[in-house]
């Protein structure tokens, strides 16, 4: 009984002292692509022209990077999910999201001061389907609103409160293609919950009470 007693007490020292390991999250970096639809007179000062009568010009152009974590992404059937994009350590926020539109261009990336909402990625069926975004910026004193939804962005110049104007939209590639260069990447180890490894002195401590239990052992063997 005093044997077992000894056995049990050892491994309950091991279970206290040496904490249980945690997986750190591994992300998936991926680019995308896209054109431009619509284009007014506005649109035109911007930089933009439609991507079909371009033919490959920076005008038409439509491209960025996201970066998110597969284990999150819906099983098929679920519907539409917007998945928030997050700040992640070690990571600039260029490369967690960034879009790039026309010829001046217009660029967009996650932390952008004047966006409105959370920024997400979106997923339909399980498959890529665009993303959601809301972001308010101002050229030439004029304030404009650029806005995701889906698969579909439109930028509008925001005449008063009550008015707006299209001034140009397109789309992003989405389904089994739409994410294309996908690469894993791994955030700054040092500031992720990575595995954790019992430090020296959680080691002697262990050593120690082993230790007392041997010797216990013992002085009832003598005894």
């Amino acid at each position: 009984m005093n044997r077992l007693a000894s056995v049990a007490a050892v491994f309950g020292i091991l279970l206290i002292t040496i904490s249980p390991a945690r997986a750190a999250p591994i992300y998936t970096i991926a680019d995308f692509s896209g054109g431009v639809s619509t284009v007014t007179g506005l649109g035109n000062s911007l930089g933009f022209q439609q991507t079909s009568t371009c033919n490959g010009c920076a005008a038409g152009s439509v491209g960025g990077q996201v970066l998110f974590d597969k284990s999150l992404i819906p099983a098929s059937g679920t519907g539409i999910v917007n998945i928030a994009l997050a700040s992640i350590t070690g990571v600039s926020n260029h490369d967690i999201f960034n879009i790039v539109l026309g010829s001046k261009p217009l660029g967009f990336e996650f932390g952008d001061i004047n966006v409105t909402g959370s920024p997400s990625i979106q997923f339909m069926d399980g498959v890529f389907n665009g993303f959601s975004l809301v972001e308010g910026f101002i050229v030439n004193e004029k304030i404009y609103e650029f806005s995701m939804k889906g698969s579909a962005w439109t930028i509008s110049w925001l005449k008063n409160n009550s008015s707006s104007d299209l001034v140009a939209s397109g789309y992003v590639m989405i389904g089994d293609a739409g994410l294309i260069n996908q690469a894993t990447l791994i955030p700054s180890l040092p500031e992720l919950p990575a595995t954790v490894v019992p430090e020296p002195a959680t080691f002697s401590l262990f050593g120690i009470g082993l230790l007392g239990i041997v010797m216990t052992r013992r002085r009832m063997a003598w005894r």
